[in-house]
């Protein structure tokens, strides 16, 4: 098979390939040589150089998941490599499993990201990437391989395309860290992407609950046990996460200022979150501070609520019929129906700002924000009073607690 010099691009490559006769193609910019497989439909790209007249091929990785741009931009990293008398292809690791194993131990002192956003990803390597990637050799990572021993079997297991990805994002961030780390010198991840493998679009997940359904869901909710009933009231009063409620505590309660003080150290977005007290919001943390002794608004046995029991204690109340985040979208949705500012939505919500709003926009606007929520608030206890309201909350906290003494 003959060699051909030329410039290389992906459209060079891709007119080629269909002649038989070409076994390598040679770039006229640089010592870049794209040697063709026997299926033609892939290649390995090498650096070739001579040193003491001798040829020396460098192995950068396989087309078409490295396309040229992508090659092009390895050689300033591997010159100076090369300069260095560094091995290119060197690598601490000869397993996946062996990188994964040390991410886990490098996400488990990231303190700068949440621990259950730490645990989150400790998860999804312990229970998946571990279990089907662990024993492959990174020199013989392909995307064919991924495809077959993880996106195959993860789309059979019935997991849903958002999930996938977001292990699929796990593995390439573990890959691309060891990279950056100089730990390994190819990541064999860098041009792959998730719509190589899944080409469905991912859609929001839709609600199980219409704005329609607001009283229904609020009358189930009073009528839960204690721990439930505060939970899923806040979360639907505030559009909070269930990670963000269960964690709340009466120090959060700044009664003097008005506020509901979340801390960024218990929030998603990683920032605090100041949530104006209503006089609905004022009557029930009133009600729920003065049935406990202890700092966490929501306890079992006296103990704040954990992340698998507040999990499992929304799932057995709301029986299938709703999702946690179900009440934050129901909360969304009635705002938008009340004409709520889109602004002051992503606000309450505490959602991170985009783009140059980050840079300009600081404002609280803590009464414009308390009017909406006051509006809201009026609307989802409408039939009640606030003194009404207090007292409902008043006796379920403490009938259960006088259960509970008895």
């Amino acid at each position: 098979m003959k060699s051909v010099a030329l410039v290389i691009s992906d459209a060079a490559i891709t007119r080629h390939a269909a002649d038989v006769a070409v076994g390598e193609l040679r770039d006229h910019r640089s010592e870049l040589v794209l040697r063709f497989h026997k299926s033609r439909d892939k290649g390995t790209w090498y650096y070739v150089r001579y040193q003491q007249r001798q040829k020396q091929r460098h192995r950068l990785g396989h087309w078409p998941l490295l396309k040229t741009k992508d090659v092009q931009a390895m050689v300033p990293d591997l010159l100076k490599k090369l300069g260095t008398g560094a091995e290119v292809q060197s690598s601490q690791f000869v397993t996946v499993g062996q990188l994964l194993q040390w991410y886990k131990k490098r996400v488990e002192q990231e303190t700068l990201k949440s621990q259950s956003r730490r645990n989150g990803v400790i998860n999804v390597i312990d229970k998946h990437l571990q279990r089907r990637l662990g024993a492959v050799c990174i020199a013989m990572v392909t995307k064919a391989v991924i495809d077959e021993k993880l996106m195959l079997p993860l789309q059979s297991d019935g997991l849903m395309p958002g999930t996938i990805r977001n292990y699929f994002g796990v593995l390439k961030r573990a890959f691309a860290t060891a990279y950056e780390l100089d730990l390994i010198s190819i990541d064999p991840l860098a041009g792959m992407k998730f719509v190589d493998y899944i080409q469905r679009r991912i859609m929001a997940r839709e609600s199980k609950l219409l704005t329609s359904d607001r009283k229904q869901v609020l009358d189930a909710v009073l009528g839960y046990e204690p721990a439930a009933l505060v939970l899923q009231l806040l979360m639907l009063m505030f559009a909070l996460r269930i990670g963000e409620a269960r964690q709340l505590a009466r120090s959060m309660v700044r009664f003097d200022r008005g506020l509901l003080a979340i801390p960024a150290s218990i929030t998603k977005t990683g920032h605090d979150n100041n949530l104006p007290l209503t006089t609905w919001a004022t009557a029930v943390l009133s009600a729920v501070i003065g049935s406990t002794e202890c700092d966490n608004l929501i306890t079992v046995k006296r103990q704040p609520l954990t992340k698998d029991q507040a999990q499992k204690l929304f799932r057995t109340t709301a029986a299938g019929k709703y999702r946690s985040h179900d009440l934050r979208k129901l909360a969304r949705s009635t705002w938008a129906e009340m004409g709520m500012d889109y602004w002051v939505s992503e606000r309450l919500l505490n959602h991170r700002q985009k783009g140059q709003d980050q840079a300009y926009i600081k404002a609280d606007a803590y009464e414009v924000k308390l009017a909406a929520l006051q509006q809201y608030h009026d609307l989802l206890f409408a039939g009640f009073d606030v003194g009404t309201m207090q007292a409902l909350i008043n006796s379920r906290l403490r009938c259960s607690a006088s259960k509970n003494a008895a």
